[in-house]
């Protein structure tokens, strides 16, 4: 777990700076140039998804390029009423009467012409805290994304994000989900839960460090028990003693006996959360796992059981060129900030809007104008 950092929010902001440093320091030397502005995930501040609809009625004639500014203004107006809590913004697609449509619903006729809008929200100090912190490190933030949406675009395949699937990123002191489903992230959410509490439950549990609880579930730990886990006896240091050589020795079982409670807690929280917002078959068949703690043994396995849905653990990809160090599940948001900083804008109304402004010079919108009006 990074220095500085608590439950995924700044916890100690010289601690956190200090880290930053470090790292945009060693970036720099990497690629010979100075870092200015960053795209940022964001784990903590508890984000809240929401979904939001605007309409415009409609006349006699077709929908044209007057209609899609109309929404367009609409959106920017919300966006202004939103507030600094409001982190992202997706527009989801276009409902003609109320009915979904096609991503372009220009030429078409219908009495109300709509446009689903997805929010995410999150709590104001957790940002104003990032915002300072980079400040310090003379850095501006050009994006926030949560870290779901940027785990989800580097650890699901453009299937998967398309026909619906489930991403959980399990961090060491989060954990976070995002739903895709018709190419778009639908829904987010994060509860303060994560490796790191396993690692806490496995020190106290065992009378043990920290450090040699985590060495402990990294090498001999697992999300379910197996018969021959009685037999296994592991040497665990006891905390506070100076006999470096003094150990209780227990069985691998009391070991998964610690873990495995807070593991099912976890996915039970997550899994209350899809079936309270309804979206427990819109999230697809597949769970994707992936985040550092979801290296565990037999995690997916877990995940298969508590969600009724057949699970994997993701690694990203979509980046070549990752070293082998970095090329694990615990660098999936990373990578999908990277795929983030080049993606173009795919949602239906960023293409309508696209399309609008290359029609043409500016006699010719003029024209597209009195067409529209007259």
């Amino acid at each position: 777990m990074s220095k500085g950092l608590q439950s995924g929010s700044i916890a100690n902001l010289d601690a956190a700076q200090e880290v930053v440093l470090a790292a945009v320091n060693a970036a720099e030397k990497m690629a010979g140039q100075t870092i200015e502005s960053v795209i940022v995930n964001l784990s903590g501040g508890r984000p809240e998804s929401e979904t939001h609809t605007v309409e415009l009625p409609l006349g006699s004639r077709p929908i044209g390029n007057l209609e899609i500014r109309k929404l367009n203004d609409q959106k920017e107006a919300l966006l202004r009423q939103a507030g600094d809590e409001l982190i992202h913004t997706v527009p989801l697609g276009f409902r003609l009467d109320g009915a979904s449509t096609m991503n372009d619903p220009r030429g078409m006729y219908g009495s109300t012409l709509g446009l689903d809008l997805h929010f995410v929200r999150t709590q104001t100090a957790p940002l104003r805290n990032l915002d300072t912190l980079l400040g310090r490190c003379h850095l501006a933030i050009e994006e926030t994304v949560v870290t779901p949406l940027a785990s989800g675009l580097s650890a699901l395949t453009p299937d998967q994000r398309d026909l619906g699937a489930t991403v959980i990123d399990m961090g060491a002191g989060t954990t976070s989900v995002a739903v895709f489903n018709g190419g778009q992230v639908i829904y987010t959410a994060s509860i303060p839960v994560g490796g790191a509490h396993v690692t806490r439950d496995i020190a106290y549990g065992l009378n043990t460090s920290l450090n040699h609880a985590e060495r402990m579930k990294t090498l001999h730990g697992s999300a379910l028990t197996s018969p021959s886990d009685d037999q296994e006896i592991l040497a665990v240091p006891i905390i506070g003693d100076e006999d470096e050589n003094n150990f209780n020795h227990v069985p691998r079982s009391m070991l998964i006996n610690i873990i495995k409670p807070r593991l099912e807690e976890t996915f039970e929280l997550i899994r209350d959360q899809l079936e309270e917002h309804g979206l427990t078959q819109i999230g697809g068949r597949s769970i994707v796992l992936t985040g550092g703690a979801s290296q565990l043994n037999a995690i997916a396995d877990l995940a298969n059981q508590m969600f009724e849905r057949p699970a994997s653990v993701a690694h990203p990809h979509g980046v070549t060129g990752l070293a082998e160090a970095t090329a694990g599940p615990a660098f999936s948001a990373c990578a999908g900030l990277l795929l983030r900083a080049v993606e173009q804008g795919n949602d239906p109304l960023s293409e309508a809007m696209a399309s609008i402004h290359q029609s043409g010079g500016r006699w010719g919108r003029l024209g597209a104008w009195f067409k529209e009006n007259f």
